[in-house]
């Protein structure tokens, strides 16, 4: 990426190689979920080709108010190259195949690499953004993410202050319990909003499956479940009434918070309404006088 250039054409490099861009691209397709609700920050509707299946389901998505206004699209070249798009945004996870055939029927395609972070995704908004051409609004939107988080960052235990609080991030399915450990989203969630990451604090990293015993050897403060529907509400109730669990401080003060998933897994700026959430669950004194705010879709103003 070139910054110095500000028309057109335009060269982008990402990890999916160099491609040429004539002008702003009129009809954007992602691949992924996190794609899809940054550009839909970034991009005026009529410019967005369609939406994936999942940006319109409000348990995964946190935009889905807005996919009605867009066509669905399945996964497959097929169905990509259906939607006539002048670019194709894919992520790592995308598979190769999918990948060389799009290409192949001439459209340009990038992979900006979404990352495990609150902050870690401000350079992939930036980079959309140039691709784009909607440069000003990726900065108008980095500067909030920078000033939300300055502002959660300011009301909380600096890193590394004994005061901060234990805390875990778990699910339940098919019975079994999964957590996140360091390298995770939600870990990066957690220490953002003031919080110690239990499970990267006893050396799990990512998400791994553990047992009622491993919570009770965290002994967290705070145990978080971004989840939704009664699964979420079952293993609240299941560690509420676990003898095992008795002693643990989370259980016996209450601390147990079902949370909106798509705030805490979905890789895009949205992650910053997880920090902020969380901060309100860890020091509820420190921001009873905040009223967060979700953040805006494109509007052109």
């Amino acid at each position: 990426m070139d910054p110095s250039n500000t028309g057109w054409p335009r060269e982008v490099e990402t990890s999916e190689g160099k491609i040429t861009l004539e002008g702003p691209p009129q009809r954007i397709l992602t691949y992924s979920l996190g794609h899809d609700e940054m550009v839909l920050a970034l991009a005026p509707p009529e410019r967005i080709a369609a939406l994936g299946k999942f940006t319109g389901n409000p348990s995964y998505s946190n935009v889905a108010e807005l996919a009605p206004q867009f066509p669905v699209y399945e996964k497959g070249a097929e169905n990509v190259l259906a939607q006539s798009p002048d670019i194709f945004i894919v992520s790592k996870s995308t598979k190769a195949d999918i990948v060389e055939l799009v290409k192949e029927a001439g459209v340009p395609v990038a992979r900006p690499d979404l990352e495990d972070a609150t902050e870690g995704n401000i350079s992939q908004i930036l980079l959309l953004g140039y691709m784009l051409g909607a440069e000003e609004r990726a900065l108008e939107l980095t500067a909030e993410i920078r000033q939300r988080l300055e502002a959660v960052a300011s009301r909380v235990p600096p890193a590394g202050d004994p005061s901060r609080p234990a805390v875990i991030s778990i699910t339940r399915w098919s019975d079994s319990i999964s957590i996140s450990g360091g390298g995770t989203t939600g870990s990066d969630i957690i220490e953002a909003a003031g919080g110690v990451n239990a499970a990267a604090r006893d050396g799990i990293d990512g998400f791994q499956k553990i047992s009622v015993e491993s919570i009770l050897a965290m002994n967290p403060d705070f145990i978080l479940i971004p989840q939704d529907g009664e699964g979420a509400v079952n293993l609240r109730d299941d560690l509420m009434n676990d003898p095992v669990l008795a002693t643990v401080p989370s259980v016996v003060n209450g601390q147990i918070h079902i949370v909106h998933p798509p705030n805490y897994i979905v890789l895009s700026h949205w992650t910053v309404r997880g920090v902020e959430r969380t901060a309100e669950i860890l020091f509820p004194d420190r921001f009873a006088d905040v009223t967060f705010t979700d953040f805006e879709p494109y509007t052109g103003e």
